[in-house]
């Protein structure tokens, strides 16, 4: 029960926000993230939840929260909770709507990360997509719109592929329903062509999510043009799952067609690393240089996906993970900067470390973590998708490595040119609630980068399913019973 707890609970809230105003919204908003964020603590121990849906094409309302989404949705409950509050306090237009869409964004993602049918993972998908436009099209910038119709080309595109994918799958593999374990017990004998197409399919779907280049073009506008808080912006940020669609569904349904394929996308994940970290370098507006650096790191989530090891994949998803702390923090200070100087052109900034050394102190925490320095949060999965990627191809390896140098020339001159250097106008440090905002992202920051060893073991057990099947696909006897079963498991 506890998956369905964690789903129903925004889902609630976001319907009871539409119909609420000014302080009982914000009591509302305040007590459904802290009860969300509970039952999403309360997923990796829980017990999974499968009940027919339309049963007549063998359709499952089936959750999990056992595995790597169960983690991943913890960690994006966290990242929601601090985001709620700093929404209460920065949003002043219709804030009771703007919340309702935080929620349904929070509801979509819960039932993206824990869905173990196809079908209902497609349909979560969708679902998720709309709250992110919502909030872009009613409190974005003046470019908004230009911004909004971009995305949603990009995000029709990738749907389109994906459902042609979903409708395909199942027949040309004979599967009983769209369960998960259902297909994996039957897409390994699809030849290799079918195996290509279906992978193909999929990566055109998650590759815009995910994204990496050239489908990467809607992620700056997005950013940029959302409300200044930083808040949609989190949620964009914690929306970014193609490399989880890929992990949990595309790669090990589909290992032949992975195999042939990998190798190309892995230097396209290398080189999106590399490009947009050195993009990152030359950006003065604050949101875009963020965005560029989100766009950095899913290269190296898609380094790791790509190099078909257990330790990039694993890697992969704990970096997933770890971005939407600090990425998604990131954008919570980007706010605040906002806030104090009306402005997200860095040149405006500078010398304020004299008059705010907190807040200075949380930016470089939290911008070291981004920039994969050890001990912090972002480290782990980093170090793990490279030492993947390297198994694979060592010239996608040294065009990653490439990608953290030039983001750690980013993320110091970054520093520099806000904290740093002569002040010309002081601002107040950081406020009681921007402490009490902050204060789960550093201590986020400091849990993933300190203790890996739990989440990781729980993300190496799901990555074994995709090398087992790789296994499979590579060897010409057919896989006996046993086999079969412990990739199920």
């Amino acid at each position: 029960m506890i998956p369905m707890i964690a789903l129903a609970l925004p889902v609630l809230v976001a319907l009871l926000l539409l119909a609420t105003r000014g302080a009982l919204a914000r009591g509302l908003a305040l007590a459904g993230a802290m009860g969300t964020f509970l039952a999403a603590a309360l997923l990796p121990g829980s017990s999974a939840v499968v009940v027919p849906w339309i049963a007549g094409i063998g359709v499952y309302f089936a959750l999990d929260g056992s595995g790597a989404g169960g983690f991943l949705a913890v960690v994006a409950s966290l990242v929601m909770v601090p985001t709620v509050v700093w929404t209460v306090v920065r949003v002043g237009e219709r804030p009771h709507q703007f919340l309702a869409a935080l929620f349904a964004m929070w509801a979509g993602l819960i039932g993206l990360f824990l869905a173990r049918d196809l079908v209902l993972f497609y349909v979560f998908w969708e679902v998720t997509l709309l709250p992110s436009l919502a909030m872009l099209a009613g409190w974005g910038l003046a470019q908004r719109r230009q911004a909004m119709l971009k995305y949603l080309l990009y995000a029709i595109a990738g749907s389109f592929a994906m459902l042609l994918t979903v409708l395909a799958i199942r027949p040309l593999a004979g599967a009983e329903s769209y369960l998960f374990a259902d297909l994996l017990a039957t897409t390994s004998a699809l030849d290799s062509v079918q195996q290509v197409w279906l992978f193909v399919g999929f990566v055109l779907a998650f590759a815009v999510k995910l994204p990496i280049f050239p489908v990467h073009h809607w992620l700056i506008d997005f950013h940029e043009q959302n409300h200044p808080s930083g808040a949609a912006d989190v949620a964009g940020t914690l929306y970014k799952v193609g490399g989880f669609g890929l992990f949990a569904w595309a790669l090990p349904l589909l290992p032949l067609g992975a195999s042939i394929v990998t190798p190309y996308l892995l230097l396209l994940g290398a080189f999106t690393a590399l490009y947009a970290a050195v993009i990152a370098t030359r950006q003065t507006n604050l949101k875009r240089l963020l965005a560029y650096a989100s766009l950095s790191h899913m290269g190296f989530v898609a380094v790791g996906l790509f190099g078909l090891h257990i330790a990039g994949l694993s890697g992969s998803m704990y970096l997933l993970a770890a971005q939407m702390v600090t990425t998604g923090g990131l954008f919570l200070l980007s706010g605040m900067l906002h806030a104090r100087r009306a402005t997200f052109d860095i040149t405006a900034y500078g010398g304020l470390a004299a008059s705010a050394p907190a807040l200075a102190a949380v930016m470089l925490l939290v911008l070291f973590a981004g920039i994969g320095v050890p001990g912090l949060a972002n480290f782990p999965g980093e170090f793990l998708a490279l030492l993947g990627a390297f198994q694979a191809s060592v010239f996608a390896g040294v065009l990653a490595v490439g990608a953290v140098i030039a983001a750690g020339v980013y993320g110091v001159n970054l520093y520099g040119r806000l904290f740093q250097g002569p002040q010309p106008n002081p601002v107040a440090d950081l406020r009681p609630v921007e402490i009490a905002v902050l204060a789960p992202i550093v201590l986020a920051t400091l849990w993933l980068g300190l203790f890996p060893a739990g989440p990781l073991a729980l993300l190496d057990a799901e990555a074994t399913i995709t090398i087992e099947g790789q296994s499979l696909a590579s060897d010409p006897a057919p896989p006996d019973a046993s086999t079969l079963q412990g990739a199920r498991r």
